[in-house]
């Protein structure tokens, strides 16, 4: 059935993990950005983190998010594609031989853009907001504009190599919507994942059980979907492999990031879509607001391995006030199993 999850940078903190454990939770995301290498991800390392893990008593779902710079020439097209492709290869051989069954993905050369993360919310938080009218005169993000088309063959040729892989370390990899998720080109590169029929396009031009989607709620939002309508979509194909639980007002191309219970769409009726179309994964909290006392989510030893990664993101109040409202949806998802013994 549906669990709650928290996710977490590489390197893992014993602090972070208790705290976890302490929220009731019993499984884990980790968060690849801050890797500095491909000898950090041997299947040794990937070993002895599980079992760090495993000692406090919670599980690796996922990781996800491993660094542009392991595979951005091959979203380019570049000189060297290969090269990093091989080594991805052999990182997702190391996630299945650790035991490690999920890679969250995305596909966004120019990586996330917001316009703030000061956009001021209820008593005094702050949230994360997009928008495009201050950003026209941006410059290109690379030596040139790239169309669709040929980005659309970039990630075929990665898709063809990748996914034979994937599915002989029976590994699932999926993919996350462009954040933001813009039919406008963001520094002359176009945003493919923006879009349900774009998600159909990608999930079909190299069919695979082992290909699925990471659901941002946020993302879908922001693009002006149904949100209810997108998980029984998907689920009923069983292209869903995990959530992002987390809430958008608005959509592009002007946005802004929200409390989960300020939504654009009712995160009950979600959970019961989710619960209707038989999922049985995880859901994480996205991107949470600013809350006063709180923390950053990253600790020093995250900003050392990835000091250019600095902007807001909350901290554990944040998480743990959103972890408390997701739990309260699925209980209430799920009298038969939570109340079953209340008379």
């Amino acid at each position: 059935m549906i669990r709650t999850c928290l996710a977490t940078f590489y390197p893992v903190s014993d602090e972070k993990l208790r705290f976890i454990k302490q929220l009731g939770i019993d499984e884990i995301i980790v968060w690849a950005t801050t890797y500095q290498n491909i000898q950090e991800l041997s299947v040794s390392n990937i070993l002895s983190l599980r079992q760090r893990v495993e000692d406090v008593g919670l599980k690796i779902f996922a990781f996800e998010t491993l660094p542009s710079k392991f595979y951005n020439k091959v979203m380019l097209g570049q000189e060297g594609r290969n090269d990093q492709i091989a080594n991805y290869q052999q990182i997702i051989s190391n996630l299945g031989l650790a035991g490690i069954r999920r890679l969250g993905y995305n596909w966004m050369p120019t990586g996330v853009w917001r316009t703030s993360y000061s956009n001021p919310l209820r008593g005094g938080a702050k949230g994360i907001l997009f928008d495009q009218k201050t950003i026209q005169n941006e410059p290109l993000s690379f030596e040139r504009e790239y169309s669709e088309e040929e980005c659309w063959d970039y990630y075929q040729y990665w898709l063809e190599k990748i996914l034979p892989v994937a599915e002989e370390a029976n590994v699932v990899i999926s993919v996350h919507p462009n954040d933001p998720p813009l039919a406008d080109k963001l520094g002359g590169i176009p945003q493919l994942f923006r879009s349900k029929e774009n998600f159909d396009k990608a999930l079909n031009m190299v069919p695979s059980k082992h290909h699925k989607l990471t659901l941002c709620l946020g993302g879908w939002s922001a693009m002006g979907e149904n949100i209810v309508e997108i998980v029984k979509y998907y689920g009923k194909q069983d292209k869903i492999d995990y959530v992002h639980f987390q809430s958008s007002n608005g959509v592009v191309p002007f946005f802004a990031e929200n409390f989960i219970d300020q939504a654009d769409y009712n995160p009950y009726e979600v959970v019961k879509a989710l619960k209707s179309v038989n999922f049985d994964g995880v859901m994480i909290p996205g991107h949470v607001p600013q809350m006063q006392g709180d923390d950053e989510w990253r600790d020093e030893n995250t900003l050392k391995a990835n000091p250019d990664y600095t902007h807001p993101m909350g901290g554990h109040r944040a998480r743990a006030y959103t972890i408390g409202f997701m739990k309260g949806l699925i209980m209430a998802a799920y009298p038969e199993v939570y109340y079953k013994d209340i008379r």
